[in-house]
């Protein structure tokens, strides 16, 4: 099951992924960098205020959801009556904040960014509740159309003069096409409740992670503002195209993989217990590695030519430079993240998680204030490298006290052994440059690694796929 889920999430994102992976390459051709740094500030701001005020509704339907299966609706009113009450406290403070901001441009764009925050928290919330119900066909359907028509919309208004505020409001348009005009079905009869004996448990599980995220969202965020902050809104920008561009691609490969493999590992803990949940996350941490390591290799070593065929011309060089770094860390937030920050949310001690996050956040700071004004926006990347390795660590050794999450140690060597073969492949082809030479040098990794990890018989691939092979052949 996990593999049948994990391949209708690829399908589900995957367009979206490319979409959004798309998204770099034409706003950073449409946009100055000063235009492209304002929209990422943006983003960045609405990101880490839809962590703050609605990602524990979010995590709290995840969880809880199973539980609820046969009778949902209690727990639906109570997830809507706290997002209405956040939503309105959202919807004062907002147009306070624009008011009071003396720069005119940032007026607009933080008023822009109220309905924004509202429709993407509402739409990341749909998001999960196909999710949790185990509807993956649902989830990519939203995923696409928000995607696509985002972009769509977003690039034929800034060609149309808008500039930051292109980008934005197709973010805005799109989100409110896919998480109302699809979801409204899951929510009939549903009404939000004035109190509701859920909402405090809601509250106790959701809280520490919502803090655990803000948290995480510091660490690979607060570096735009403190290289706007320095060094102005261009290079901000500049920065924020080369870390979207080798974050994005990792995140979704081990987004797609968690997707499917959380739910899962929730419902063998309410139904089969500790074993059997303990054997599922080994199982998920398997497939997790072997598409996250290659994932961030192949992005360190085709990085030159990547940035040159992905990035607008005023992005490349400094593109280039940070990508290995931006690979590298991805690779530790995810393994954190997807695997070991687990412990807490299965141990139901979802506090944990500010102790592995809040030190890391703390470093990161620290150093992008050390390292920015001298080391410009390699500052910025080493510091936020520095801080996931801190976590990583954190996090293995804190949550072994939670729930012991049983780690592929044999497969995770194996794997390490078909990347490093991939290398060696990809090794050669360094010097070549294009779009096509790319889309060469992809197939060529793909095709090393998957021979080399089907000779190693790395998750048991091998054996899954003979056997597929005899029922074909039956």
């Amino acid at each position: 099951m996990l593999l049948q889920h994990t391949a209708l999430y690829l399908l589900a994102r995957g367009l979206p992924g490319v979409i959004n992976f798309a998204a770099i390459a034409v706003y950073t051709r449409l946009l100055s960098p000063m235009d492209y740094g304002r929209y990422s500030l943006v983003l960045a701001g609405v990101g880490l205020c839809n962590l703050v005020f609605f990602q524990w509704l979010r995590v709290s339907l995840l969880r809880f959801l199973p539980a609820h299966v046969e009778n949902p609706r209690e727990l639906l009113s109570a997830i809507l009556s706290g997002f209405s009450a956040v939503g309105l406290f959202v919807g004062f403070m907002g147009p306070l904040l624009a008011w009071l901001w003396p720069d005119l441009t940032w007026r607009g764009l933080i008023g822009l960014a109220v309905p924004l925050l509202w429709a993407e928290a509402w739409f990341e919330l749909n998001l999960e509740l196909a999710r949790s119900k185990l509807q993956p066909l649902r989830y990519g359907l939203m995923s696409g159309l928000k995607a696509a028509s985002s972009l769509g919309l977003g690039a034929l208004l800034v060609l149309s003069g808008l500039r930051t505020y292109g980008p934005l409001t197709g973010l805005l348009l799109g989100a409110l096409l896919a998480g109302v005009g699809l979801s409204w079905p899951e929510w009939k009869g549903v009404r939000p409740l004035a109190s509701s004996r859920l909402l405090p448990g809601l509250l106790r599980y959701g809280l520490p992670l919502t803090t655990t995220f803000a948290l995480g969202f510091v660490i690979s965020t607060s570096d735009r503002f403190i290289i706007a902050w320095f060094l102005g809104e261009g290079p901000a920008g500049v920065y924020a195209a080369g870390y979207d561009l080798g974050q994005q691609p990792l995140i979704l490969l081990m987004t797609v993989v968690n997707l499917a493999a959380y739910p899962l590992a929730v419902r063998a803990l309410e139904h089969r217990g500790t074993e059997a949940a303990q054997a599922q996350v080994r199982k998920n941490a398997t497939l997790l590695l072997a598409v996250a390591v290659p994932g961030a290799v192949g992005l360190a070593v085709l990085a030159p030519n990547i940035a040159g065929v992905l990035l607008g011309a005023g992005f490349r060089e400094e593109g280039a430079l940070i990508l290995p770094w931006v690979a590298f860390a991805i690779l530790m937030s995810g393994v954190r993240a997807y695997h070991f920050d687990l412990a807490f949310q299965l141990g139901r001690r979802t506090i944990g998680q500010v102790w592995v996050v809040g030190p890391a956040a703390a470093l990161n700071f620290v150093l992008n204030l050390w390292w920015i004004p001298s080391l410009g926006i390699l500052g910025a990347v080493y510091a936020t490298a520095a801080a996931y390795l801190v976590a990583l660590g954190l996090s293995a050794g804190l949550g072994r006290k939670v729930f012991v999450m049983r780690f592929p140690y044999a497969e995770a060597a194996k794997i390490m052994l078909a990347t490093g073969i991939m290398a060696g492949a990809l090794w050669p082809t360094l010097t070549y440059r294009g779009a096509l030479p790319l889309a060469e040098q992809v197939f060529l990794g793909c095709l090393v690694y998957g021979i080399a990890a089907l000779v190693l018989n790395v998750g048991g691939g091998r054996a899954q796929l003979l056997s597929l092979l005899r029922r074909v052949r039956a």
